[in-house]
């Protein structure tokens, strides 16, 4: 079952960034194990008075302290063994409460001078808010929590990371987990103001945002900074919006995507930026969550079935599959092997085609060899969420199960 590569389609990704795919077939007992290890790592490294984990060197080698956050942070870890526990994989021995409490303040104290705010889901104190929330349902907490995703909705950086399109995200979950009709208020609200932010691009002739990020205008396509990660609430919450702004946008993501897709024979691919000019000379086009299929796949897999979307996240599909494991920066959701085994298991619930859990189920095994190298490389786990282990325990457990929801994103 060897992802294959030929010199044709490696004109849509790069293949120094991948490797080949581990010839260890699917094993559910093994990857049960792996989901267990890894908690239990993580579990036994936990440092309460710091409230969370020491930054790995792949993370951020120039401060190793604890983060806090839902990215790499002990926002994202903390959510990650009460997901497993109450699915039932793990049994927790650990009381995170003390830390769950601390982990707003320490979010928002740790941005005090970011230039794009506090506000973020997944680096900020908008995805601990909602952790807090869940672990003790507190009034106030979610009145934090409104207040800061409201504040957030004209935020000019216009991506999933830092901007609106992001903080919705927790919106959404609160409309869902609440019912209170001012969350589905407040998502409607924000989509209308990224709706009237959308401008026509000069190069495609399409519908994109421009962001301004880390003090530079760009316009990005990718999920986790542009274009794919800007539509995904519409696609998410279709059933909480205006079915006539979730029908334009899914629309013009149709149309801009397909103007922007780089084609080769039953592969597409998109670079980091819809104008391709800015991109370095021979940096060849990403297959990450944040830039590439992978991130298509996984924010826009659940779009209206019609012949065009099932040929382009089909091909988005083939791409990430073709490509193969990757090999630059670990077991990463964000931009890793675990990423595109999402990718796989989002088209085979679209297609219901058993090739794409297979495939999903192929790349999890592959990740978890990535994840013993890099805790015998560097003496200790990788204790993050979206760019480490516990992603990593996260996809095991849906190939497990099953399922095919993105941590943080489809649940919370």
């Amino acid at each position: 079952m060897g992802a294959s590569k030929t010199s044709a389609r490696s004109a849509l990704f790069d293949p120094a960034r991948h490797q080949p795919l581990t010839t260890t077939a699917w094993n559910a007992d093994a990857a049960w194990q792996a989901v267990r290890r890894i908690a239990a790592a993580a579990e036994a490294e936990f440092d309460a008075a710091d409230a969370g984990w020491k930054t790995h060197p792949l993370d951020d080698a120039q401060q190793p302290g604890a983060q806090h956050h839902l990215y790499f942070g002990a926002a994202g870890v903390i959510w990650a063994l009460r997901h497993l526990q109450h699915q039932q994989a793990i049994e927790l021995q650990t009381d995170f409460s003390a830390a769950i409490e601390q982990l707003p303040r320490r979010t928002r104290d740790a941005l005090a001078h970011e230039q794009h705010g506090s506000a973020s889901y997944l680096l900020g104190e908008s995805g601990a808010l909602l952790l807090q929330w869940r672990a003790t349902h507190q009034a106030a907490t979610a009145d934090a929590l409104f207040d800061v995703v409201r504040g957030n909705l004209r935020n000019p950086a216009r991506e999933a990371l830092w901007g609106s399109p992001g903080t919705l995200v927790a919106a959404i979950h609160m409309a869902e987990a609440s019912g209170e009709a001012r969350w589905a208020e407040l998502l409607q609200q924000g989509m209308q103001v990224l709706l009237d932010e959308m401008l026509i691009d000069p190069d495609t002739g399409t519908w994109i945002w421009e962001q301004d990020l880390y003090g530079a205008k760009r316009r990005l396509l990718g999920a986790g900074h542009g274009f794919v990660g800007n539509v995904y609430p519409a696609f998410r919450a279709a059933h909480l919006l205006d079915p006539a702004l979730v029908a334009v946008l899914q629309h013009r993501a149709l149309e801009t995507l397909q103007a922007t897709a780089l084609h080769d024979g039953d592969c597409l691919n998109w670079h980091p930026m819809v104008d391709a000019e800015r991109v370095a000379p021979g940096h060849l086009p990403l297959v990450h969550d944040c830039h590439g299929a992978p991130g298509v796949v996984c924010r826009l897999a659940n779009a209206p079935r019609s012949a065009d979307w099932d040929a382009l996240l089909r091909g988005a599909g083939e791409l990430v599959w073709r490509a193969g494991p990757l090999s630059t920066k670990g077991a990463s959701l964000c931009h890793g092997t675990p990423g595109s085994a999402l990718a796989c298991l989002k088209l085979w619930r679209r297609f219901d085609d058993p090739i794409w859990l297979a495939r999903g189920r192929a790349l999890a095994m592959h990740s978890i060899e990535l994840v013993e190298q890099h805790r015998a490389l560097h003496g200790a786990g990788r204790h993050s969420l979206w760019t480490g282990d516990l992603g990593v325990a996260c996809l095991l457990w849906n190939c497990i199960t099953e399922d095919d929801q993105f941590p943080t994103l489809d649940i919370f």
